[in-house]
């Protein structure tokens, strides 16, 4: 009996709950249809660079309801509303001067029936020519709007320039890698010196791989290869594969962290016998057992070796391949950028581009790489 009276009270509730639906207007909705600003972020940076001349920024805006009438936005740059800007954001810019933007169409039209009309393009023009120490913003806001009204919280658009760091943008090139065709102006064969240089940051050495997990930077496997990890050691202590042995041995130098941008440089000199290991600059690990000759022509990558599950499960930038023995000095004060003219460099990849599967060669020699696959571009700000 007591089963019988919840089941009757469960089915004059779900009766109860299917009359409320079916008396609900289903063309009632419950918010108000409004403009909000819908493809530039609310705070969106530039860097002021010498080598960025020009920048354009689009500002879109929709309902999120058909237009009932025609409506009409019209934008505005105002710089003068930075002090608005560093109240809200806590921050100490000055307006954008009027001669480094233009917005040549202010007006936004969305026709009835639609959700959408035209964009706004904001043109910037000679940004290099800003004050590197400063910080500008130009606010674009909405300064007029007919025929519907606004979100208010997405009235204004600031972009902000700022001076570059020395490294805005890396490349993450986990499970993907490079292979190095040498351009025929440089000549890889029978080096006795070689040095290579690399910023990493990995957040997991194993990144779900099984097994003797081994991450792969630079060079020929069985040849001369920058490599970390393998079945003789943790998957986070570098190897350099070279004609003198696997070095260094296992447990011998501290394994690279982890969430943390690190600077590896490794000097093999047959002419000197040294081989010298260093990490931001400093030496962990020497001696002198360097011999022989090394040649790079055939089978060389980046992020590969052997096979394609040793990829390297991280974000790698300033990419440096020479052929004289780099002092300690000089790597410690250059861990970040290096004059790409400097004598004996023979590939550079900034792993700066932004965009796309090919990295550039900034010495101009012409090494240029392809991807096997595409980098995950991520923004950062190098020395943190």
């Amino acid at each position: 009996m007591k089963f019988d009276k919840i089941s009757l009270t469960l089915f004059l509730l779900a009766a109860v709950a299917f009359t409320g639906c079916k008396n609900e207007d289903p063309a009632e909705h419950h918010f108000d249809n409004k403009l909000y600003i819908s493809s530039a972020q609310l705070t969106d940076d530039l860097l002021i660079r010498d080598d960025i001349v020009s920048d354009s920024r689009t500002i879109s805006a929709r309902l999120a309801l058909p237009a009932p009438e025609d409506v009409t936005v019209t934008f505005e740059g105002r710089p003068d509303m930075a002090a608005r800007y560093n109240m809200v954001y806590g921050d100490n810019a000055v307006g954008l001067p009027a001669e480094y933007f233009s917005i040549p169409e202010k007006v936004i039209s969305i026709g009835k029936g639609n959700v959408t009309g035209n964009d706004i393009v904001v043109n910037f023009t000679n940004t290099n020519e800003l004050n590197g120490d400063l910080r500008y913003v130009l606010p674009v806001t909405v300064a007029d709007i007919q025929g519907i009204s606004l979100l208010e919280s997405t009235r204004t658009v600031y972009f902000i320039f700022k001076g570059a760091a020395l490294i805005n943008v890396v490349a993450d090139i986990s499970e993907m890698y490079f292979p190095v065709n040498w351009s025929s102006s440089v000549n890889v064969s029978g080096l006795k010196t070689i040095t290579v240089e690399a910023l990493i940051r990995v957040a997991d050495w194993d990144d779900g791989r099984s097994g003797s997990v081994l991450s792969s930077v630079f060079g020929i496997e069985g040849n001369f290869l920058i490599r970390i990890g393998d079945a003789d050691r943790p998957s986070n202590q570098l190897q350099l594969v070279n004609p003198n042995g696997n070095w260094p041995s296992p447990n011998a130098a501290p394994g690279l962290p982890v969430n943390e941008w690190v600077h590896i440089a490794v000097v093999w000199d047959a002419t000197t016998g040294e081989r010298i290991y260093y990490q931001n600059g400093e030496v962990v690990a020497s001696d002198n057992a360097a011999s022989g000759s090394v040649s790079l022509n055939s089978g060389c990558y980046v992020g590969k070796s052997y096979d394609d599950n040793r990829w390297l499960p991280g974000e790698i930038s300033e990419l440096r391949i020479w052929t004289v023995q780099r002092t300690q000095e000089q790597i410690a004060s250059s861990m970040y950028t290096v004059d790409p003219t400097t004598d004996g460099l023979l590939a550079y990849w900034k792993f700066n581009e932004g965009s796309g599967n090919v990295i550039n060669d900034a010495t101009g020699n012409g090494t240029n790489l392809t991807g096997e696959g595409t980098p995950t571009w991520v923004n950062v700000e190098l020395p943190e």
